[in-house]
């Protein structure tokens, strides 16, 4: 039913873009003057409005809409109103939604580019993530996102990803056999197999009713994200795994960006950039009300030993082989040579 609600929303979008001019019109060149036009975007997410992913949206819509004095208007879609990550994506690519908010690690199937960010453990604290995100390794991935067909505007986060579970895991070998929820993406599934769990992928509508119905065991995302969905409710246990950066980006369709006006392509560019540093200083200033949240309900949070974080690490090392023969060595060399020396200047 999702499916079919999304289907009909894109096709509603598509026919209202050709009939109101939501775009390129038929008088005007790309990159030429926007005076006197209108323009409607649409905006897609699969996450909940109490999420980062949200916030991040809903910033690009108020100053795009303020600073062009009503020339353009945005509609936000939440909840996955257009569909899962994939149908999102997709419709993106094809221009039928023109921007998406959503994790890097739903894009690996279109962008391969960026499993980059599959790495585990590649950054040591959120200051250094920043610091090369923004950074000459953007420049690097945005060329990779345009040969897919989306333009990259930038990164956010929501810190990085932990792990809640109905079975505490305090030592490695806790973590085996247990049925944990992954994206379809085969660096995750990877990653979760060499620390002996048993990975299991699954949309992330479905996933609060599995977690319920106890057809999984855990599942992994961001303080922010289990909070918005109330993911920490069938559960007992937050493991803080910190495996990965929670990398948020928002894309547009190259073809509708393409098409733009100059002067409109600065504007969505300016306001998305400033949308990305929004949703940052947003993760940062919410993370301790969300663990407050998880501990009044009733969940234990475990700090696992720096010991057994570097095991971790170590086990799941098979990951960058993975990556390396994905995408090649260079660039995985260079996000790696940039982490060292942004770490070596702090």
């Amino acid at each position: 039913m999702k499916k079919l609600l999304a289907l009909l929303l894109s096709l509603a979008m598509a026919l209202s873009l050709a009939a109101c001019g939501g775009g390129e019109t038929a008088q005007q060149e790309p990159g030429g003057d926007a005076a006197g036009e209108t323009y409607s975007f649409s905006v897609g997410t699969n996450t909940a409005e109490d999420s980062v992913n949200h916030l991040l949206a809903a910033k690009f819509k108020e100053l795009i809409e303020d600073r062009s004095d009503g020339a353009v208007t945005v509609t936000l879609y939440e909840n996955g109103a257009l569909g899962g990550d994939a149908e999102l994506t997709e419709s993106c690519i094809a221009g039928s939604v023109d921007f998406i908010v959503g994790m890097t690690g739903s894009l690996v199937n279109y962008i391969p580019e960026a499993a980059l960010f599959d790495l585990p453990n590649v950054f040591p604290d959120l200051e250094t993530a920043r610091e090369v995100l923004d950074g000459p390794i953007l420049a690097e991935l945005q060329a990779a996102y345009e040969a897919g067909g989306l333009k990259l505007f930038g990164y956010a986060d929501s810190g990085f990803r932990v792990m809640t579970s109905s079975k505490a895991v305090r030592q490695m070998s806790d973590f085996s056999g247990i049925k944990i929820r992954t994206m379809e993406n085969p660096n995750h599934i990877a990653y979760w197999q060499a620390l002996g769990a048993n990975p299991t992928p699954a949309d992330f509508s479905e996933l609060y009713m599995s977690l319920e119905q106890g057809t999984l065991d855990a599942q992994e995302n961001p303080y922010d994200l289990i909070v918005a969905n109330k993911l920490y409710e069938p559960q007992a246990y937050v493991i803080e795994t910190n495996h990965l950066l929670h990398t948020l980006n928002m894309v547009g369709s190259k073809a509708t960006y393409d098409a733009l006006p100059a002067d409109i392509q600065q504007l969505v560019s300016e306001c998305a950039a400033e949308a990305h540093q929004y949703a940052r200083q947003m993760a940062d200033e919410r993370i301790e009300g969300q663990k407050s949240t998880i501990q009044d309900a009733g969940l234990e949070i475990i700090t696992l030993e720096p010991a057994m974080i570097q095991e971790m690490a170590d086990v799941s090392a098979n990951v960058y082989d993975l990556v390396r023969e994905q995408i090649g060595t260079d660039l995985v060399d260079s996000l790696l040579a940039q982490v060292e020396t942004a770490s070596v200047a702090e």
